[in-house]
């Protein structure tokens, strides 16, 4: 079975990619040079991925859902490159790369929670400011 298999994936692969794994007799072995050669945990990849979310900055036409959108986006792809993040760092994120015609509601949400601010808090909080 485990030929039948081998042939299929190497039906299916590109051909650029099929010469890494030609010699691979097992499906086990193929899958684990596939990993290796291609898995994002590369130290590169949390660079960049934390190079976009430190740099992201919404801009004054753009809608604040839309932001939040991208940035939960980029969390998501750092999270699913298997590189976790703290909760405290997304709301500092978000705090800081708004408008600063956000200030005022910063400094309220800033002063009106006791203890660690929530993510989804800091979320509710802006949109709720931004619905009235």
């Amino acid at each position: 079975m485990d030929d039948n298999v081998l042939v299929n994936l190497h039906l299916v692969m590109v051909d650029s990619i099929l010469p890494s794994v030609v010699e691979k007799k097992t499906m086990k072995e193929n899958w684990d040079t596939l990993i290796k050669l291609y898995e994002f945990k590369s130290l590169h990849t949390k660079i960049f991925f934390k190079g976009k979310i430190y740099t992201l900055q919404m801009s004054e036409s753009m809608m604040i859902t839309n932001h939040i959108k991208n940035l939960n986006t980029l969390f998501a792809q750092l999270i699913g490159s298997y590189f976790n993040t703290v909760e405290n760092e997304h709301v500092e994120l978000l705090l800081q790369s708004i408008p600063d015609s956000y200030d005022q509601l910063i400094i309220d949400i800033t002063n009106n929670f006791i203890g660690c601010l929530s993510f989804d808090d800091v979320v509710g909080a802006i949109l709720e400011e931004k619905s009235r």
